[in-house]
């Protein structure tokens, strides 16, 4: 290939990304027919929306009637409510693994704009927004925290302040590996308040993650928080309850 021809190809990589010239669903790759949409229509079949009945507080779908899920009603919440609009199985955690360790980082926007809709649906209103950290060597082994992707997306779309308030001092036992009760205790004493408590005083702040599943991390997170006036918390897909 002449030096010419690989300028050419170059240049074609180039406007193939700012003008792309199909769009693919970002669950299964399939083409979509019009740059407004991110799943195909396939995918649309599945499983893939948090919807239905659900949890006023946590999210998770609960049995029509009901209005709080068995654990809310047991166990102490520190944020007023969270979102989640996808729903954690097959595709969708197919993708959001590639998101969280793959370096997949294509998905923030797409991701980003599907939590944006779900907090306008909810009329959530907030002042910051806060991402749930990773502890520095696995933001190091990982290259990024995909949570503070999500944030700074998000600041982007609702023109509010991202900010780092948290930090996780003590590198812990991956969350997957456990079960319920040990997913609370697991994560006791190893995330830290960064900042001074006035930078979020009386403010509405908005935790993001890329998963939630039994709402450990987010509340603990939240719980460090408490000088905030509410607390509400939102990522990309929800990993159902089962009780």
């Amino acid at each position: 290939m002449g030096f010419s021809q690989k300028i050419k190809t170059f240049l074609d990589k180039v406007l193939d990304i700012v003008f792309p010239s199909n769009f693919k669903c970002i669950l299964c790759n399939r083409d979509l027919p019009q740059d407004d949409m991110i799943f195909c229509e396939e995918c649309m079949k599945e499983n893939i929306f948090n919807d239905g009945n659900r949890c006023f507080t946590c999210d998770t779908q609960i049995k029509e009637g009901n209005i709080v899920c068995d654990h809310c009603k047991k166990e102490k919440r520190y944020f007023k409510k969270c979102v989640c609009p996808l729903n954690y199985e097959k595709l969708v955690r197919k993708a959001v693994l590639k998101f969280k360790s793959d370096n997949a980082k294509y998905l923030t926007k797409p991701f980003a704009k599907l939590i944006y809709q779900r907090l306008n649906e909810e009329k959530i209103d907030f002042d910051l927004i806060v991402p749930v950290p990773s502890h520095a060597k696995t933001i190091k082994k990982r290259g990024y925290n995909p949570a503070k992707l999500l944030a700074d997306e998000l600041a982007v779309l609702t023109h509010k302040p991202c900010i780092e308030v948290l930090t996780k001092t003590v590198l812990t036992e991956n969350q997957k590996n456990l079960d319920y009760k040990h997913r609370q205790e697991n994560l006791k004493d190893s995330i830290t308040l960064a900042v001074d408590k006035s930078i979020i005083k009386n403010k509405k702040v908005l935790l993001v993650d890329d998963v939630i599943t039994t709402c450990a991390t987010i509340n603990i997170c939240a719980s460090l928080l408490n000088s905030a006036k509410e607390v509400y918390a939102c990522a990309v897909a929800r990993n159902q309850l089962r009780d």
